[in-house]
């Protein structure tokens, strides 16, 4: 993830595939659907359409066959359902199927655990992003508002300020001086 995050395209899916071949992943497949639902991240996000496709297939049956009542460590109890199905909107996003990734993601968002409140920004946002992609901007905007902080709350730093800012572009590339441009502007303004 972090080599992705940088930027590092062929040391994250060297990473990504070495993950896929570890010890934990062949031995368990809960592991081994994580491992391959982010190489098909990574896969989608350097142009292997088809090999993405297939790492993400193999991730959901992996999944469907792992024990959920198996020993694994704490810090993998955040892979569950929901956050597959995430991971496999952000691959049919970077793949360009906006509307396979909408409706995955709103099966994640009904099924996110209401604790995971950090996830449920980032996948919401990802879901404003995939409406704006459709061509629907005042559906995005809808989604997308109660997303910005409001005056006093405390502004957004990392990716979240990185997503809100591609979905401002976005969505002024798509659609300025639309009533729903100014609208969103003016909203946006008043957060600040």
């Amino acid at each position: 993830m972090l080599a992705y995050q940088q930027k590092h395209m062929h040391d994250a899916l060297a990473a990504a595939e070495a993950g896929r071949r570890s010890h934990a992943s062949r031995n368990d497949a809960l592991f081994r659907s994580l491992a391959g639902a982010r190489l098909a991240g990574i896969l989608a996000a350097v142009g292997e359409d088809t090999t993405a496709l297939r790492a993400l297939a193999n991730a959901e049956k992996a999944y469907e066959r792992a024990d959920m009542n198996y020993g694994h460590p704490t810090w993998m109890s955040f892979f569950d359902r929901a956050e597959l199905n995430g991971l496999a909107a952000l691959v049919m996003s970077r793949l360009g199927k906006h509307a396979e990734a909408e409706a995955r993601l709103h099966h994640t968002l009904a099924l996110l655990r209401p604790d995971f409140s950090r996830n449920r920004w980032y996948y919401s946002m990802n879901l404003a992003l995939a409406q704006l992609a459709q061509g629907e901007a005042d559906e995005a905007v809808a989604t997308a508002l109660p997303l910005v902080p409001a005056a006093g709350e405390a502004p957004l730093a990392g990716r979240n300020r990185k997503l809100l800012a591609q979905f401002d572009r976005g969505l002024r590339g798509m659609a300025a001086g639309s009533r729903v441009v100014i609208d969103w502007q003016q909203h946006i303004a008043e957060g600040d």
